[in-house]
């Protein structure tokens, strides 16, 4: 019986060899809200990659926007319309999306 176990053990850890590295985990989240400021968190233990800032209806901001984002914390990401003289005015609300992984 012990020599059988250990035989299945071993073809479990080829398997697991041979199917290489595990695939990134990745998560989308968004926020929508005023163009005064959103933030969209990652879950625990994965951080933001990719950034995108639109409409709050999901349309593209317009060319003469001026958007800004910051980090908030290591899984955040907060933005918001940063008007200037000369600017169009801020849509009612601006939709934030972020994509998070963890990094494998």
């Amino acid at each position: 019986m012990r020599k059988r176990t250990a035989g299945l053990a071993l073809a479990a850890a080829a398997l697991l060899a041979a199917a290489g590295p595990a695939a990134a985990f990745t998560e989308t989240v968004a926020a929508t809200g005023a163009p005064s400021g959103v933030v969209a968190i990652c879950p625990d233990g994965i951080t933001p990659t990719d950034v995108h800032v639109t409409n709050g209806d999901g349309t593209p901001l317009g060319p003469d926007q001026r958007v800004r984002t910051t980090a908030v914390g290591s899984t955040g990401v907060g933005a918001w319309i940063a008007p200037y003289q000369g600017s169009p005015p801020p849509p009612a609300a601006i939709r934030l999306t972020v994509t998070c992984t963890d990094g494998s």
